[in-house]
C-alpha cells in the first residue's frame, strides 16, 4: 500500500486552519515545527517561548501568532510583486489567488498530463478567471471539495486577506446552466382556401330543357 506523503504546510494553508474551530494549545503544538522554519522563526519564537513558559495563554498566543503569519504572508508577496516589477523576467505575481480544500482544509491536488502533482491553487490576473478556473476544478472534483477566491495584497478590516468561498453546488448549477435557445415570435396568418386546398369559383352551369 502507497504511503501518502505529507503536506507542506503554507502560510495561507495555516491561516485558513486556524480560522476554524479549534484547539488553541494543540493546533500550535501540531504546527509548531512549521512556525519555528526560516524567516518565520524570528517572530513566531518568541511568542512560543511565552506560551511555554506559561506567560502567555494559548487564545491569545494563537491570536498573535495569526496575526504574525499574515503579516508575514503579505510583506512577501508584495516584495515578490515589488521584485517582479524590478526584474521583468521573473514571473509576475497575480492579484487573485484561486484555491481549492477539502472539508479538512487541506489544499487539494491532481495529476497533470506528464504524471507530475501540482496543488490546485493558481494565480489570475482578474476574479472573473478565477471565479470560473474554481467551477471547472469542483465540477470535476469530489463531493467535499470548496474553492476560495482571495486578493494577495488587498486585506479586510480584521485582517485577513479579501476572499470569497465557492461552494461546490452552486459551481455545478452553473456549470450544467443551459443556454437559452433563440427566441422566435409566432405571426398570425389567415386564408381565403379550404382545408383541404379546393377552390371555389363563380361560373354558373345551364341545363337543357329539351
Amino acid at each position: 500500500m502507497e504511503t501518502k506523503k505529507p503536506r507542506n504546510m503554507t502560510a495561507r494553508g495555516f491561516l485558513h486552519k486556524a480560522s476554524g474551530r479549534v484547539s488553541a494549545d494543540a493546533f500550535l503544538a501540531s504546527h509548531k515545527a512549521w512556525l519555528l522554519m526560516g524567516d518565520l522563526a524570528d517572530f513566531t519564537a518568541p511568542i512560543l517561548k511565552a506560551l511555554d513558559e506559561k506567560d502567555l495563554m494559548p487564545t491569545p498566543a494563537l491570536q498573535a501568532i495569526t496575526d504574525v503569519v499574515l503579516a508575514h504572508m503579505l510583506a512577501t508577496e508584495n516584495a515578490k510583486a515589488e521584485n517582479a516589477l524590478l526584474n521583468p523576467k521573473v514571473a509576475k505575481v497575480m492579484p487573485w489567488m484561486a484555491t481549492i480544500y477539502n472539508a479538512k482544509g487541506e489544499v487539494q491536488t491532481r495529476v497533470k498530463e506528464d504524471g507530475s502533482i501540482e496543488d490546485l491553487q493558481k494565480g489570475f490576473e482578474k476574479s472573473s478567471d478565477a471565479d470560473r478556473w474554481v467551477d471547472n476544478r469542483l465540477f470535476d472534483g469530489c463531493p467535499d471539495w470548496y474553492g476560495t477566491v482571495s486578493h494577495t495584497t488587498i486585506i479586510n478590516r480584521h485582517g485577513d486577506p479579501l476572499s470569497t468561498i465557492i461552494l461546490r453546488d452552486d459551481s455545478i448549477a452553473r456549470k450544467l446552466q443551459l443556454p437559452k435557445g433563440a427566441v422566435m415570435k409566432a405571426h398570425s396568418q389567415t386564408t381565403s382556401k379550404l382545408s383541404f386546398g379546393v377552390k371555389c369559383g363563380n361560373d354558373r352551369a345551364i341545363f337543357s330543357k329539351g
